[in-house]
């Protein structure tokens, strides 16, 4: 460019939407004052291959001055450095990229990283009154260490202000970490899912951990002692032999009366005592002569004995071998029992999925989706009264810490269907500023976002 562009093209030119390819500014300035003024402009944050020649005229011969916007500086704020010199008479100066690598050295600069709690990733202490906690040991955490000491810059870890992870407003805007980083709050966060909306806003690493969405429940408790004694037969079975048996005693009376009708040899009968008798295998004192009466008997006999013998089989092994009712393993069957679920508070990548997905499935489980905090749902998973919905990671630490006994067996159980599966990244704004953190691999990160869409939605 013959001199720096005016505010109506430079805004076109930093149009973040509409950049395809790798832009690079070579513009002539007519003086020093000028050159700096351009390279420090803000609306160019987001662009990292920028250069300025300015004319420095002597005696003999005209010399250019080629001037880059330094990103990082000792003084904490972007700064100009002269990288190189052409005269007519020797040309450049030296042969180095104009263009250099800036990412190797903050400058002792502090950064601000935002997140919440997700353990085994992210563990801190918190400091009351104050966004700022204490890291602890965890995946992340040593991480950013490494990332702060190859690069030279240091950091504070900050909560976000409304305890949220993160979701897409209807204005437009972020809450919770990604409102941090889109508002300048921090400079870039821990792991978080990705998801496209999330890429679309903001810049992010290379995808480093793949998890997906399950749920965790109690195990059913083996039935209680007094239970054994109606389990060997299900409720269909059961009622069917109570109707039985009152069909018997009436049919028993039924005969008895007619017996008694056409002979005076009377036998003293109880019916529904009798017929109760024969499931018991206990002899008659007096049977019916009528025939009818003894083949009814007959047959009603070898029915008794048949169940008898099927309930005292299925009682035995109940009593071997107690039964436990099997547990919920897909979202069918957890939509189809009776038991409460839902997710943790602090707004993430499940409020974005499931409010706004096109598959019935999860259009109906959020329908009747409650929040809690992961203390308060694990609570209630433990009681047997909620299946929490999360990240399976999450869940089997939560089920290992919730097992007081490491020698026995735990007595949660964590769902063998997955949902939702995507991976994790830190974000950041989309400036120059912070081109270390950037995934080298965007086109396929967007391929695989694109993938992950299209399989949640079958």
């Amino acid at each position: 460019m013959p001199e720096p562009p005016d505010s109506q093209l430079l805004a076109l030119l930093t149009d973040a939407s509409s950049n395809k390819l790798t832009q690079y500014f070579l513009v002539h300035a007519k003086d020093a004052v000028e050159a700096e003024r351009f390279l420090i402009d803000q609306r160019l944050r987001k662009e990292q291959n920028i250069a300025v020649i300015i004319p420095q005229t002597n005696q003999n011969s005209t010399n250019w001055r080629v001037l880059i916007r330094k990103l990082w500086h000792p003084s904490g704020s972007p700064n100009v450095l002269n990288v190189n010199k052409w005269s007519s008479d020797t040309g450049l100066a030296n042969t180095n990229d104009i263009f250099p690598d800036q990412m190797v050295n903050f400058y002792g600069t502090k950064l601000i990283a935002s997140t919440l709690h997700y353990r085994p990733f992210v563990d801190y202490e918190i400091i009351e009154g104050s966004r700022e906690v204490i890291p602890k040991p965890s995946i992340d955490i040593y991480t950013l260490d490494a990332i702060a000491c190859k690069l030279n810059f240091t950091y504070d870890i900050v909560t976000p202000a409304d305890g949220e992870w993160g979701v897409l407003k209807d204005n437009g805007h972020w809450t919770g970490i990604l409102g941090d980083i889109e508002f300048g709050r921090a400079n870039v966060s821990l792991g978080l899912v990705m998801m496209q909306e999330r890429a679309n806003s903001l810049d992010h690493t290379t995808m480093f951990f793949m998890d997906a969405l399950t749920f965790i429940t109690a195990k059913s408790p083996p039935n209680a002692p007094w239970q054994k004694l109606i389990t060997p037969f299900q409720l269909k079975v059961w009622v069917c032999v109570v109707v039985s048996v009152c069909g018997g005693v009436l049919l028993y009376h039924v005969f008895y009366h007619i017996q008694a009708t056409i002979s005076s040899r009377l036998l003293d009968s109880d019916a529904s005592m009798r017929i109760l008798a024969s499931f018991l295998t206990q002899s008659l004192h007096g049977y019916l002569w009528l025939s009818a009466g003894r083949v009814f008997l007959g047959f009603w006999f070898l029915y008794a004995f048949l169940v008898m013998t099927h309930y005292k089989t299925s009682l035995t092994s109940n009593l071997a071998v107690p039964f436990i009712p099997p547990p919920l393993d897909t979202l069918q069957q957890l939509l189809g029992s009776n038991m409460k679920y839902g997710t943790n508070e602090v707004k993430g990548a499940p409020h974005q999925l499931f409010p706004t997905s096109r598959i019935p499935l999860y259009q109906r489980l959020w329908r009747d989706l409650q929040f809690y905090s992961d203390e308060n749902s694990m609570r209630m998973v433990v009681e047997g009264t909620f299946s929490y919905i999360n990240y399976r990671s999450l869940l089997v630490l939560q089920m290992l810490m919730h097992n007081s006994n490491p020698r026995r067996k735990t007595d949660l159980y964590v769902a063998k269907e997955e949902f939702f599966p995507t991976g994790s990244a830190w974000y950041f704004p989309k400036v120059a500023e912070l081109g270390p953190f950037r995934s080298t691999e965007d086109k396929s990160t967007s391929v695989i976002l694109e993938d992950l869409q299209l399989i949640e939605e079958g």
